[in-house]
């Protein structure tokens, strides 16, 4: 998977009770594994909470604030697309030397078949 950016400033898409209703574009939809990294991630603060955060397919994601606190929801949303991106690499990783582990279990459990058969009359 390719790491998650942000690739836009945020954007007011509406406002209610001076409540902001902020969107912040990505370079692509994350995955749901991405996703749910995104939302364990931290640094979490009583204002900035990735629980918070909601993610929309088309238009990224989007989280609500107080005019005076978008500067340090930004700075936390990067924080956790960065965790996140770290978090899904790692498991990605593990996941492949899983795989090639098993890979490699396989190929000598056939090697020993093979000799075990050619040897079993002897």
């Amino acid at each position: 998977m390719d790491k998650i950016l942000r690739i836009a400033s945020p954007q007011a898409i509406g406002v209610s009770d001076g409540l902001y209703s902020f969107v912040v574009r990505l370079n692509e939809a994350p995955a749901e594994h991405w996703i749910y990294s995104f939302k364990l991630a931290t640094p979490v603060a009583r204002e900035f909470d990735p629980e918070r955060v909601v993610f929309d397919r088309q238009g990224g994601l989007l989280f609500e604030s107080e005019e005076a606190l978008v500067l340090g929801w930004i700075g936390h949303v990067d924080l956790w697309i960065a965790a996140a991106n770290t978090q899904v690499a790692a498991d990605e990783a593990a996941e492949k030397k899983r795989r090639a582990e098993a890979q490699t279990r396989e190929e000598r459990d056939l090697l020993l078949s093979r000799i075990n058969e050619k040897f079993k009359n002897l």
